[in-house]
């Protein structure tokens, strides 16, 4: 039997080749990751490693807000005298330190003196008529008179009021009958029984009873008190009445005249005696004029003798003392300016100049006075600065200029209101000290340390650890890993150099010192956290 060989076919199977790049590209990328993670990985491993690092604190830490200003006096015056005259002493020199109170310089003080005893001699008197009105010192002679006046004026009043007796106007009405009877008998006597001198004494009485009634009318309108009597018709029916009468009496006497030598005198005297016979008649006849002056006589008589007899009343009292307390202002006025004869210093200081020399006179500035006790500094902070300052906060002062001098002072005054200069608010502050030292004068400029809060054992870290983020602050730590960490932290006041922490950290922690600006943040980069 013949033998039967049997052949196989085997097929081959062809792999595509993009699945054999793509599957070296994904090995490649893999590996290259994993190389550059554990690169980055030891580049931050190796930059943590060089940073430095520190501890937080804990410590005491003072807020402060700084400026300057120009130091000033607490008080600087021209001191003057308040009185005029010469100068006679000056009893301090530029320079000297002077308490307050202490006599400066001296005026001459006669005159003044001399003022000082008239006002004291003046108030005496014054007090004296005061006493004299309270209390009274008419004598006894002096209301005996007052008494025997009255009883005078009231005797004579009491016989004015009464008016004549009729026994006494009875006689003088019969003197008057009698001496018209005796005018008839010499005119009589005379022959003047002619036709002539009646017609003339006709003539005359018509005349005298026109003149009379012309007087009459005159008096009536005022008379001569009357400014416009001129021009008014009864002064010019007096004047004619009056030359009526004077013509009348003329021819008169003319005819009298002829009746004989002894006939004129014999008529006029029996005339004259009837003319005095009226007027004692008129005279007993009392006048509301003398009645009123006798009633006048009788009240001062009466107020006279009441008022020595009385105490003196309140006003005459108010008056007396009114007197009293002038002349008591008066003194007082005059031994102020006694004592203003005498400079005295209103305040303790420095005397700074003396413009005064003996003899000189008292008008102007005689010196200058400068408090330096206590010193001020009057400085302008921002509106961001003046809300940290209180009154009676603690202040450190220096002057460049005086390297070596350091003082402590208090804020004593903060002004309410701005200032604007250049579009800048500000706001005055006035910080004050105490300072001996000669060398610091009125005028320096110091520089100021206002201290606005302190704070004991608290954390404390550099501000340059701080990094911001967003609105808060971070401070960096190397991990435990090696890379670096951002962690958060409340902070609380600075002082410039160091920044007080509330919370994030705590004490001895150790924080970057120096943490770089170029941080990718968390997990990322040299200076990210892992």
């Amino acid at each position: 039997m013949a033998a039967v060989t049997t052949t196989l076919k085997k097929k081959k199977t062809r792999l595509n080749p993009w699945l054999i790049v793509g599957g070296v590209v994904i090995i490649l990328a893999i590996v290259g990751a994993v190389l550059i993670m554990n690169g980055a990985n030891a580049a931050a491993s190796a930059a943590a490693a060089r940073l430095s690092t520190i501890p937080v604190t804990r410590g005491t830490i003072i807020g402060s807000v700084s400026g300057s200003g120009t130091v000033t006096a607490d008080q600087t015056l021209d001191l003057a005298f308040q009185t005029n005259g010469t100068v006679q002493e000056v009893l301090v020199k530029q320079g000297d330190v002077v308490k307050q109170n202490q006599p400066l310089a001296r005026l001459d003080a006669r005159t003044l003196t001399s003022q000082v005893v008239n006002a004291q001699a003046s108030l005496a008197s014054a007090q004296a008529r005061l006493k004299q009105a309270q209390q009274g010192n008419a004598t006894t002679e002096q209301i005996a008179a007052a008494q025997a006046a009255l009883d005078s004026a009231q005797a004579n009043y009491a016989k004015v009021a009464a008016g004549p007796t009729q026994a006494a106007l009875t006689a003088a009405q019969a003197d008057v009958n009698s001496a018209q009877a005796a005018y008839a008998a010499a005119v009589k006597t005379a022959g003047t029984s002619s036709s002539s001198l009646k017609a003339a004494k006709a003539t005359l009485e018509k005349a005298q009873n026109a003149l009379n009634q012309a007087q009459a009318a005159y008096d009536r309108i005022g008379g001569a008190s009357n400014p416009n009597i001129g021009m008014l018709p009864q002064s010019k029916d007096l004047r004619n009445a009056t030359v009526d009468y004077q013509k009348a009496l003329a021819d008169y006497n003319t005819q009298l005249a002829t009746s004989g030598p002894n006939a004129q005198s014999q008529v006029a005297s029996a005339l004259a005696n009837v003319q005095a016979a009226k007027k004692r008649l008129n005279d007993l006849q009392v006048t509301d004029d003398q009645l009123a002056a006798a009633k006048s006589t009788l009240e001062q008589a009466k107020s006279n003798l009441a008022k020595l007899n009385a105490p003196a009343s309140e006003t005459d009292i108010a008056i007396q003392q009114a007197a009293v307390t002038q002349a008591e202002q008066t003194l007082k006025q005059a031994q102020l300016n006694l004592e203003h004869a005498t400079l005295n210093a209103p305040f303790g200081g420095v005397i700074t100049n003396v413009n005064i020399v003996p003899g000189s006179s008292s008008g102007g500035v005689a010196m200058t006075l400068v408090d330096r006790d206590p010193l001020h500094v009057e400085l302008r902070l921002s509106e961001n600065d003046v809300v940290q300052a209180a009154l009676g906060q603690k202040v450190k002062l220096s002057i460049d200029s005086i390297g070596d001098w350091n003082a402590n002072g208090q804020v004593t005054y903060i002004s309410p209101v701005s200032a604007v200069s250049n579009g800048v608010v500000t706001y005055q502050v006035r910080v004050d000290f105490a300072d001996t030292d000669a060398r610091v004068k009125a005028g320096m400029t110091s520089n100021v340390d206002i201290v606005t809060a302190q704070k004991e054992n608290v954390l404390l870290v550099p501000n340059s650890a701080l990094l911001p983020q967003g609105s808060e602050r971070v401070v960096q730590i190397v991990g435990a890993d090696g890379k670096v960490q951002d962690i958060p932290v409340q902070t609380g006041i600075s002082d410039g150099t160091q920044t007080e922490i509330i919370n994030g950290v705590t004490e001895g922690q150790q924080i970057i010192a120096l943490p770089g600006a170029n941080r990718v943040g968390s997990g990322g980069g040299p200076f990210g956290g892992g």
